[in-house]
This record gives C-alpha cells, structure tokens and sequence, in this order.
C-alpha cells in the first residue's frame, strides 16, 4: 500500500485506507484527501496481482494495519464489501462511493473483454473516451482537465491491470445477502446522475447495512470524488465528527467545531448535524392520491409509534392532511396533534388542540368545495428524534358559502400553501402554516383593505400592537451585514451554500447573485399564483419585497432537503423577515410608507438541477402585511386621539 499521508510517527487517527476503481490510481483520491484534514495516516490500495475478488481481498488485508477505516470507489468499493466479508471486525468504518452490491450480469462479460481487446490493441486512452459520456454528469462533459486526469490514470495502469480487474469485475460475488452481515457504521455516496453503477443499488447497500447513511451528490456522475470532492468531503467529515464510525484508536470521535473555515466554500458550518439514511420514501410530484396513499402498500420506513395505516413520513403528511381536510374527517385532529400543540400562521398563533378543531371546521364551512392537493413533500429527521415535514399544497375550490370571507361569491380560487410539520409518534406537536389567503380574496372579487382592517381591529381589541422594536439583527450599530452566513441549521453542503447564498441576497442586498444560482430558464412560483420565468423575473420580485421593508433583515428558520426523483435535489427554507414599511415595492395594497412595524413568514421550496435552481416556489401572505399596517394605525390613533 502507498501512503498518501503518513502521520504514523504521533498519529493520534484511525488509519483510513482507500481503493480506487478500474483503470485509477491515488490521483483519483488526492482532490478528496486534499478536503479530508483526516487525522490519521491515509493510504492507497492497488487493485492489481490477484483476477478474482476474494484473492484481491486477502492481499489488500495482508498489507493493511491491523484496524482501519476503510473507502471503496466503484471497483475498490466491490472490495470493500468483500473486506468486510472475510475480516469484519477488522474495520472501524465504511465508506463505499459509487459502487454496487449486485454481481456482473452474464451480458456484461462479453463487452467488457471486447474492451479489454480493444484496449490491448488501440491503446487505454480509447478505453476512458469510448466510456466517457456513462463516467460523469452531464454538466462535466466539457471538463477537458477531468477527461485528461482519466485517460492519463488509465494509460498509466495499463491493458495488464484492466485484463485483471475484468475479471474481477465479471466473476464478483453477489453481496446483498451479506450487507446485514456488516459490522461496523457505513456511509454510502453515489453522483445524481450516476450511469455505471445505479442509485438503487446504494440504496440497496444503505437499507440492508443497519444504520448505514446514504446520500446523492448532485451535480456528479460516476466521478463524484473528481467531479464533486467538495461535497463528497463534506459528506464524509460529518460521518467521522458525528462518532458514526471510530475515527481514532483512542475512541475519540472529531467534532464539528475542528473544521475548517474552507470546509464548504466561503461557509462557516458549525456543528452540522447528519442526514437520516434516504429510504424508499414515496415522493409526490410525479404520483397520483392513489400511489401516494396506497391500501396494500408495506411500510418502506420504521415508524414507531405510527397509526398502521402510514407506511413512510410522506403517506403520513399526505394522507392524514387529505383525511381531515378533503374526506372532513377532523375529529383525527384528536389523534394525530397533542392536545398543547402549537400552530403558527401569518395572521394569529394557536395554542391548544381545541382551538385547531374550531378552525379548521371554520374554514371548510367558508369554503366547503375546497380540495387540497399536495405538490410536494420536503423531510428529514427519524421516528425516534423526530419527523420535520415540509408540505406544499395546491388548494382550490369556490365560493358557496357564508363564512369569513362574507356572502358567498360564486367564485373560483387557486392558491398555495406550505405547512411545516414537527411530528413524534403519529402526532404533530408544532406546525408552521403560510397560506396566500391574499390570492384568495383577490381571486374572489373581494376588498383586500376591508379584511385587513376588520382582522386588525379583532387584533387590536385583545390587546395585541405592533409596536417599533428599533434596530433588527441585520444591522448592528454602524457595522453592515456580516460576510458569512450563520449555517448551523445545514444538514449538508447544498443546504449550507442555500443559506449563504440566502444572505449575501437578501441581507447584504447582492441581488446580482440571483443570475449566478439560477439557471437561465428558471420558473417562479410565487404569491397571487404568481407563474414567472427566467432570472430577471425572480431579480424582480425579490427585489420588490425588500424594496416594501428596506431594512428588513432575512432570518431562516430551518431547512431541509430531499433527492429528487425527477433529477437533482429539492429544498426546503422557512422563514422570517423583519423591517418596517419604509419604501415602495410589488405589495402594492401596502400603499404610501407608513414607517409600520412588518413581520414577514414565508416558506420556500427551491429545485437545483446541474447546481442550478430550476424551480421557485414561494409562498408569504400579502394580506398579513396589510393587516399589520392597519394594527399600526388603530395602535398610533389610540395613543395620540384626533
């Protein structure tokens, strides 16, 4: 073995020993140990001098310490279950990358030894060119520097090392039945856009290790070391500082606080917390009611302490909401929020189960043809700690019935609601709902000005005021905006550069940064059902918020983030903006400044494909906003009477 970094003179790390695939060598490796700042020595393994897995496996263990970390990538990961089959309690962790449990289908062999012959004939360089468009993502083909580091480890292993890892490749042993075997903690990473070695066979590797993490890297094929060694790092650092695995011989396990400031880009992440293995959770977008809240379907997810009819976190949101709203079964309030629950909305906070049973039943009397759909459904967390759910739904319906929107119009009305979720054993115990009422009323011919002041006045006379709080956190004295955003909420890289990104826009007002995280054909999925294209829109009406509160400060609250079937990753921000009405934006009913206390939440699921985002969907109420500048003026005319 060669080492890549030797510390073994006052090592106080587990020794992590690394296997690269076909055709590679410790070149592969080096972006990635580059971002490692892993304690203990580090050291390459060559993939030659044996044609058969097992016999690889026995030489590879003849030349390692005595325990170790172990990382396979594609090839080198086959091996790396196969280690782990024969000596498991030699291993302290496992990180497989890119690789697969299954064995070689009987029709691979026959074109892998064509290669191989083509190989020994026309040269290695033919061998990566010929594969090239299956190794990496679609946004790294014109990586020219990527393309050439391949070729020139595959020219330096030569037609002898591919001969043997053929072979190795074709009569490897099928290793899903060993998986529950695996003794010690695994971290599983594969590219989104993986073609050699399927997502579903990590999965495979991820659901049949107990307690193994898994994790897609976006924006990376077959390559992620190469392609994404950023996030790929970042993946692994948090593995090791979470005690996931023993990462030093005294038992020692990092912790956060030992990164680097460089550890994500230009973010600051403190103490990161790691993501649950992803599991065969439904996903919405592309499913009917039917699939998604299925009779005969096994439960795919542990859920203890769940009704039996749930069999993952998204038939639970998706189910139950449909339950109690559209089949108006709203006694399951009773069983499914605790009796103190607390549920924020952008017009009032409620406190008590009682009180969501009333409005609940208020609000489907106003509108009793209302159906809500759900569009998506953002999640982390585990039955044990916890579920957090974030729901967007696609409400529509009409007007037929007195209620709090007045006499019945008739009337149409599309709108859109995220709810957030905090749920433990079948029950929600705290929610966060935005709902564009604001849309609503527009949409039903109503009177924006006379809701809000008959909803400030119901305010006003509990006792409730808005009051000016002076100078918020975005500002402190004469300092501006802090440079780097506070990411200790991330959960992941791209959760960590969304909060970044966040706060060089919105709080340090760098709206050119818009055009560099968008991609050119974005959509934006706004308020008033808003449907708008391209970079320039979305500038816009981010622009137009902050131009109505121009000392607002942006506040997320939490976020989280999903693999998104349809390709890339989706996530999910909730959050608070607080300023005053000091200037002219898009909220037009706001009308002249008033100087108004404002308080914005508002909840944002964003789409990033090939590392842009492709789709917005942005959810705040307008009418909130109104209401808040009437309370100001019914608070300002009682202290000082005409």
């Amino acid at each position: 073995m060669k080492f890549l970094k030797d510390t073994t003179a006052d090592s106080k790390g587990m020794p992590l020993v690394l296997l690269p695939g076909t055709a590679c060598d410790e070149r592969l490796f080096l972006p990635l140990v580059e971002r490692l700042d892993h304690e203990g020595p580090i050291l390459t393994g060559g993939m030659r001098g044996a044609r058969s897995m097992p016999a690889m496996a026995q030489k590879l263990l003849a030349e390692a310490p005595e325990r170790f970390l172990l990382l396979g990538f594609s090839l080198g990961g086959i091996a790396a279950l196969e280690i782990a089959a024969q000596a498991p309690e030699r291993l302290a962790g496992l990180i497989l990358i890119d690789t697969t449990p299954r064995p070689d289908p009987q029709a691979n062999a026959a074109p892998r030894r064509a290669a191989l012959a083509k190989a020994r004939d026309e040269g290695m360089a033919g061998y990566i060119l010929d594969a090239w468009p299956r190794l990496v993502a679609s946004g790294n083909m014109q990586d020219e520097d990527l393309r050439r580091l391949l070729v020139d480890m595959a020219v330096a292993a030569g037609a002898e090392a591919l001969d043997e890892q053929t072979e190795m490749a074709i009569h490897r042993a099928d290793s899903r039945a060993r998986l529950k075997d695996v003794a010690c903690p695994a971290l599983v990473l594969a590219g989104a856009e993986e073609q050699v070695c399927p997502i579903e066979a990590h999965r495979e590797i991820a659901d049949g290790i107990a307690g193994a993490e898994f994790h897609a890297i976006d924006g990376a094929g077959h390559f992620s070391p190469l392609e994404k060694p950023d996030a790929v790092a970042f993946h692994i650092r948090q593995w090791l500082a979470s005690g996931s695995a023993s990462a030093s011989q005294s038992g020692r396990s990092r912790q956060g606080a030992d990164m680097s400031e460089n550890d994500v880009k230009s973010t600051k992440p403190a103490a990161l917390k790691t993501r649950e293995p992803v599991e065969q959770v439904l996903q919405v977008e592309r499913r009917d009611y039917m699939d998604l809240a299925p009779v005969d379907r096994p439960r795919s997810q542990s859920l203890e302490g769940f009704d039996d009819i749930y069999t993952d976190i998204v038939d639970y949101i998706v189910r139950c909401t449909h339950r109690i709203w559209d089949e108006r079964d709203i006694g399951l309030i009773y069983s499914h929020y605790t009796h103190n629950c607390v549920l924020y909305g952008t017009l009032g906070t409620i406190y008590n189960r009682e009180d969501v049973v009333r409005d609940t039943i208020q609000r489907l009397v106003s509108l009793p043809e209302r159906r809500g759909m759900a569009t998506q459904v953002l999640w982390c967390g585990n039955d044990q700690e916890g579920f957090y759910t974030s729901h967007l739904v696609t409400g529509s319906g009409r007007h037929t019935q007195y209620g709090h929107f007045g006499q019945p119009t008739g009337r149409t009305f599309v709108s859109r609601t995220i709810a957030d979720c905090m749920i433990h054993r079948n029950k929600i115990y705290r929610e966060w709902v935005v709902a564009d009422t604001m849309a609503i009323i527009k949409q039903l011919g109503l009177d924006p000005n006379a809701f809000a002041e008959r909803f400030a006045k119901a305010a006003f006379d509990k006792g409730l005021l808005s009051l000016d709080i002076g100078e918020n956190r975005r500002l402190l004295g004469q300092y501006p905006p802090e440079a780097v955003a506070d990411t200790s909420i991330a959960h992941n890289e791209l959760e960590a550069e969304t909060l970044q990104w966040l706060h060089e826009v919105f709080n340090q007002r760098m709206f050119g940064k818009i055009k560099d995280v968008y991609a050119p054909n974005c959509q934006y999925h706004g308020p008033l059902m808003k449907e708008l294209y391209g970079i320039a829109a979305v500038t816009h009406q981010h622009l137009g918020l902050i131009g109505s509160i121009p000392d607002a400060a942006y506040m997320p609250q939490h976020i989280c983030s999903t693999p998104c079937e349809e390709g890339g990753v989706k996530v999910a921000v909730r959050w608070l903006m607080e300023g005053h009405h000091l200037g002219y934006g898009i909220l037009q009913e706001l009308g002249d400044p008033t100087g108004a206390r404002l308080q914005v939440m508002g909840m944002t699921h964003y789409h990033y494909k090939d590392g842009k985002i492709v789709d917005e969907w942005n959810v705040y109420d307008e009418l909130s906003l109104l209401t808040q500048v009437k309370l100001a003026k019914l608070a300002a005319d009682a202290q000082h009477p005409a």
